[in-house]
């Protein structure tokens, strides 16, 4: 163990990790534009900055929001405040591989202002001072159908956010990106580029207004777009769950492993390769004991005999040869019972359906089964357009299972929290929302404004709140708000800049509004640590310390922000042994103290990492 703690340089940009295979196929890009040669390419203006965009670390933190939480402190679902594409970088070291579903409704490219823009050519500031087009903080740019960068606008807003949310996927993991025909061709190509196109599950159409819109001109639109994309396409695979309702109700059995509808197990399609004589491997006695308990394939005593015999005496098979019927009655997907005195043998038919491109459910109608759903949990007419619930459940139900990490990158109004919240309860599993949403502001002559909704994230956590409550969810939420990382300006001076007083008061290099668990989350972010883990907030020696996800011995992160460090309270810290021990810089009057604390952790947890911030 050093004598000297390690120092987080929140400032020192350059720590943050660059993708390499990002700046590969820059480099790529740049021979291709130098060889000049006519090639099938999807390209557009500014891809090379879109490039450079995804490849550049980020600037940011996170600051935490308890006051806008539910259950802060235990939950394991986020709520994420801010410009996603920050929110995306600030991810990807921590949630790297580790998410089962992104879903991805981004804005609409109509023609209209997009929020989510982009200049790569100048810097924010710059940027901002040029145009002053701002629409609470965030750079608000004109993007009309006229303009020649129309489509290009939105290419360079969509791929950084795409190719960095790819990178959270687990391997078996999944992206669902939601269109209508304003980009729809071309968020296929960016799609087929960034994952492959040999990841590419289908383009599923989904009827989400079937009388169609009766303003049009010529056709009525009524369905709208989903891309499926694989991470890996030889990795992933979809639940095996029925999304029709009357067809579900057909499986009217369960057991530990889930519902199932009984199918005789002789072969009796029509034709002559269901018969004995085309199928002799597969005509074979079974012997079934009295209780039905126990088969064999040879005879027993006491045992009945079976043969795949049907109606008038027609001889058939069985599905399949006696040693799989023997591995299947042994794991329990073979069922005999005795009906009127027959002995029939049955297999286990387990919740299955082929899920088809189109999806027509009435259920996905979106103002019946979106805005109506939301206008009564809220209360008011306050968000335009929200998604199907039923859709996000079905989508939700083919793409994860009971543990997994769903990614909502433009949460909206929060139907795939919402959704994901349902389909919990009623399977009694726990997957685990990450939902995104840029506080932009709403119009003051809107419904959602006057019912007290001065921002579009404060609708979508009301709106998990009380769906919550009507589900009687207990899970919470931990809200977030991409930030600025909180150092003082005078951090980022040059010595010559600063006098004496000024370094005295720089001693601690944090904004004096920054709390407890904001400098917490510095230090998560700093460390790649996930940010959904426990919170405890303890007591030693009369001092507040900050537990994260500590289980025990060389487990989480202990932290301890206070002015009062003694010998006493860093031996009992210490004695926790924690993987992480973390102090703010104020806490210690003399470098001797530094040195002190860690020869205290060097004596009783060695393996114990030290930091100061």
């Amino acid at each position: 163990m050093p004598d000297i703690p390690e120092k987080i340089n929140l400032s020192n940009v350059n720590s943050r990790q660059v993708n390499p295979e990002l700046l590969n196929e820059l480099r790529d890009l740049f021979l291709k534009a130098e060889e000049q040669k006519e090639r099938y390419d999807f390209t557009w203006n500014g891809k090379a900055k879109a490039y450079f965009e995804a490849a550049a670390p980020t600037t940011k933190t996170l600051r935490a929001q308890p006051e806008e939480s539910v259950n802060f402190e235990k939950s394991e679902n986020l709520f994420i405040t801010g410009d996603n594409l920050e929110a995306l970088k600030l991810l990807q070291e921590s949630y790297l591989n580790k998410i089962k579903l992104v879903y991805v409704d981004p804005p609409y490219n109509t023609g209209t202002n997009m929020i989510y823009s982009n200049d790569y050519s100048v810097s924010s500031k710059e940027y901002l001072n040029a145009t002053g087009e701002t629409e609470f903080g965030y750079k608000l740019v004109s993007n009309p159908l006229t303009d020649g960068r129309h489509h290009s606008r939105w290419l360079s807003m969509m791929y950084p956010r795409i190719k960095i949310a790819r990178n959270l996927l687990s391997d078996d993991g999944f992206m669902v990106l939601a269109m209508d025909d304003s980009e729809i061709e071309n968020l296929i190509k960016l799609g087929d580029e960034i994952f492959g196109e040999e990841n590419r599950i289908g383009i599923v159409t989904v009827v989400h207004k079937p009388e169609g819109r009766n303003q049009e001109k010529f056709f009525g639109t009524s369905n709208e777009f989903a891309l499926f994309y694989a991470k890996d396409k030889t990795k992933a695979n979809f639940q095996d769950v029925i999304l029709d309702t009357e067809k579900l109700n057909e499986y009217n059995f369960s057991d530990e492993n889930g519902k199932f509808k009984k199918k005789n197990f002789i072969r009796k399609a029509d034709g002559k390769y269901a018969t004995r004589e085309a199928k002799p491997n597969f005509w074979y006695p079974i012997y079934v004991s009295k209780d039905k308990l126990s088969v064999s394939l040879t005879p027993m005593e006491d045992y009945d005999k079976v043969l795949p015999i049907i109606e008038n005496g027609v001889e058939r098979t069985w599905k399949t040869l006696p040693n799989t019927f023997l591995k299947l009655f042994n794991e329990g997907e073979i069922v005999i019972d005795d009906i009127l005195g027959n002995i029939v043998i049955s297999e286990k038919m387990r919740e299955k359906q082929v899920i088809k491109t189109h999806w027509i459910r009435k259920e996905y109608h979106a103002y019946h089964f979106g805005t109506k759903i939301l206008d009564s949990l809220l209360e008011a007419k306050t968000f335009d357009f929200p998604k199907s619930l039923y859709l996000m459940k079905d989508i939700l139900k083919i793409t994860t299972e009971k543990d997994d990490i769903v990614l909502d990158m433009f949460a909206g109004s929060s139907t795939t929290a919402h959704a994901l919240l349902e389909l919990n309860k009623e399977g009694d599993e726990n997957r685990k929302f990450i939902s995104m949403q840029l506080d932009e502001v709403t119009d003051e002559k809107s419904n959602a404004y006057k019912a007290g909704y001065t921002t579009i994230d404060q609708i979508s956590r009301e709106r998990i709140r009380r769906a919550a409550v009507k589900i009687g969810d207990k899970s919470g939420f931990r809200a977030l708000k991409v930030d600025s990382t909180g150092l003082k300006e005078d951090v980022f001076k040059t010595a010559g800049e600063l006098d004496q007083v000024d370094l005295l008061q720089d001693i601690d290099n944090h904004s004096d509004n920054r709390s407890d668990y904001d400098l917490l989350y510095d230090v998560l972010v700093d460390g790649a640590l996930e940010y959904n883990r426990s919170i405890t907030i303890d007591t030693m020696n009369d001092e507040q310390i900050i537990k994260y996800d500590y289980l025990g011995e060389l487990s989480g992160v202990v932290c301890y922000f206070g002015e009062n460090l003694t010998d006493e309270l860093t031996r009992q810290i210490a004695t926790l042994k924690p993987l992480i021990a973390v102090f703010k810089e104020s806490t210690f009057d003399k470098s001797a103290q530094k040195v002190n604390v860690m020869e205290q952790f060097r004596i009783i947890s060695p393996d114990t990492k030290v930091k100061v911030i």
